[in-house]
């Protein structure tokens, strides 16, 4: 895929990211475990890069987009963001910053304040951070509504008048009202219908192009990931498992997990078949995850060491394939 991806200093940088969950109990709540989901994660996205992050529901995709936006507090690990450590920063500093990160949420409605008209939603961000007012201020929410789609009349309207497309892209006008450098898309075409979905992804591509942006596109769609991702980290219970270009992902997938995930993918030629992985046993919970390698109680391939010993970092294929993966099985390759 050719997007433009500038190389050099990556723009984000996520390094043994950890966020744990209490689970409280007793008569005085105290703390009586941790459910863990998102362990020991680490990948960097690029200027103008997508990169998206795929796993099946409650892996922590979701947990790690909002971490890194100190929407919630990490628990450990660091994020720097332009060279900044993001988890160090005071509250001035940190609300400076998220000028230049921002997130679209999965459900569009939601996410909107019914109360409030489009225009007063899209121009919020100017108010709260003092960057414009009055017809300024109205120019700028027209520009950004015409920009994603809508007409500047829209602005005097309720969330609750428009359909989920519509109510998605007024997600992105506002997302895009501080001119960030950096957006996390939540499952951001995952509460739409396909056709929708085809219209949304290829305005973020539009918008990646105009305004140089960088994404973090999260979500469980293979198909979505595929079309619209530079490079891919797929996730299993916290923890990532393989992170590859897209293409190189879906063409020769390396870890167990991965093979599983795009077997079951559906393909849109019917007459051509692909052999499909059944994995056995459900994905264990998060508040006891096995030892070792975490896939183990599911893999296929599992070896005697893989329930006792985490599985490290392995490059695999060219250097330049920046193809690397999480299982012992390439160990000594």
């Amino acid at each position: 895929m050719d997007s433009g991806v500038t190389h050099g200093t990556p723009l984000l940088e996520v390094r043994q990211l950890k966020k744990y969950f209490p689970v409280r109990g007793g008569l005085f709540s105290k703390v009586s475990a941790w459910v863990k989901a998102v362990d020991d994660v680490s990948f960097a996205i690029k200027h103008r890069e997508t990169f998206g992050l795929v796993g099946e529901s409650g892996c922590g995709k979701t947990t790690v987009g909002r971490t890194i936006l100190r929407l919630m507090e990490p628990t450990g690990g660091d994020v720097t963001f332009e060279g900044d450590n993001v988890f160090a920063m005071d509250s001035q500093t940190l609300r400076a910053t998220r000028r230049r990160m921002q997130i679209v949420f999965q459900d569009p409605y939601s996410s909107l304040n019914p109360r409030m008209t489009v225009g007063s939603i899209v121009g919020e961000p100017l108010v709260v951070h003092k960057l414009a007012k009055g017809q300024a201020r109205t120019d700028r929410v027209y520009q950004l509504l015409d920009r994603v789609g809508l007409r500047p009349d829209h602005a005097g309207r309720y969330p609750h008048e428009f359909s989920g497309g519509q109510r998605q892209r007024i997600g992105i006008a506002r997302a895009l009202a501080l001119n960030p450098k950096f957006i996390v898309c939540d499952e951001a075409v995952s509460a739409l219908d396909v056709s929708i979905q085809a219209q949304i992804i290829n305005l973020l591509k539009d918008l990646q192009e105009d305004y140089h942006l960088a994404y973090l596109f999260i979500t469980h769609d293979l198909n979505v990931v595929q079309y619209i991702a530079d490079r891919v980290a797929v996730m299993y219970l916290g923890k990532l498992a393989e992170v590859a270009p897209s293409e190189t992902l879906f063409s020769n997938p390396k870890h167990p997990y991965t093979q599983a995930l795009l077997s079951a993918n559906p393909l849109p030629d019917p007459t051509v078949q692909r052999e499909r992985i059944l994995l056995p046993g459900d994905v264990p919970t998060p508040l006891n995850p096995p030892s070792g390698c975490r896939f183990h109680t599911r893999c296929p391939q599992a070896m005697d060491h893989c329930k006792t010993i985490a599985p490290p970092l392995i490059h695999v294929g060219k250097p330049e394939d920046q193809h690397t993966v999480w299982c012992h099985l390439y160990e000594g390759r």
